[in-house]
């Protein structure tokens, strides 16, 4: 019997951005009912990375974007959402899933790190906040201090972000579907932009395995990395 490959998610997200939280259980979904064996790979992506101005958490921009795409779509997928009452920088929360990452407990701080801020409204730019979120999902604290003191994932954030850019990323999130090993040389990747449906990631899936040429599934990428 033929051994059923192993199939690549490299998915670019932003801790600050909703769609990508939105997203979240779809992807789940995505991999629990697939047929072929999925390996789901988070890579960084800042909205607003320095110099980039922040925006104004109550300001009209934001605003009518929750009110016309953010709210509507939580509703139609059953997540709880609010809009959060403060705009952070993401750099040092990647810093903390990253570094989580090295003790195994990636997943757990990474979905915490969602919800802290947009279900609970905690500012995640913040040092001494991210400590208390990872603590709760049983990092050592002094070792993550430690970690973000030193920027110790700089440079794997801004490869990250790196090759986002080489792949025309302009929105999150982004999802870019391959084939693991050593078969990714000879196939091209499936890339699948937006708050996609699972239909849309099936549908990438299904060109991925069966080897048509590159494609690139589009659902309306609504958050946008903003130019200064």
């Amino acid at each position: 019997m033929i051994p059923m490959p192993t199939v690549r998610i490299a998915c670019w997200a932003d801790y600050v951005c909703p769609f990508c939280y939105l997203q979240m259980g779809v992807l789940d979904r995505f991999i629990e009912t697939s047929r072929v064996p999925l390996v789901l790979e988070w890579h960084a992506f800042e909205l607003r990375p320095e110099p980039i101005a922040l925006i104004e958490p109550d300001g009209e921009y934001i605003t009518n974007i929750w009110l016309n795409a953010v709210y509507p779509l939580a509703a139609e997928r059953n997540v709880k959402v609010r809009l959060p009452p403060v705009a952070p920088r993401s750099r040092l929360a990647f810093e903390t899933a990253f570094f989580s990452r090295t003790v195994g407990r990636f997943d757990a701080v990474h979905r915490a790190l969602f919800k802290a801020y947009f279900e609970h409204g905690r500012d995640i730019g913040r040092a001494d906040v991210l400590l208390e979120i990872a603590a709760e999902c049983g990092v050592d604290r002094a070792a993550l201090a430690a970690s973000l003191a030193a920027q110790r994932f700089k440079t794997a954030i801004e490869d990250d972000e790196a090759r986002a850019g080489r792949l025309g990323v302009t929105g999150l999130p982004f999802v870019m579907l391959s084939h693991a090993g050593d078969e990714a040389k000879a196939r091209p990747p499936v890339v699948v932009r937006g708050v996609a449906p699972v239909e849309h990631l099936t549908a990438a899936l299904d060109r991925l395995l069966a080897d048509t040429p590159a494609a690139d599934l589009r659902s309306p990428a609504r958050t946008k990395r903003v130019a200064s």
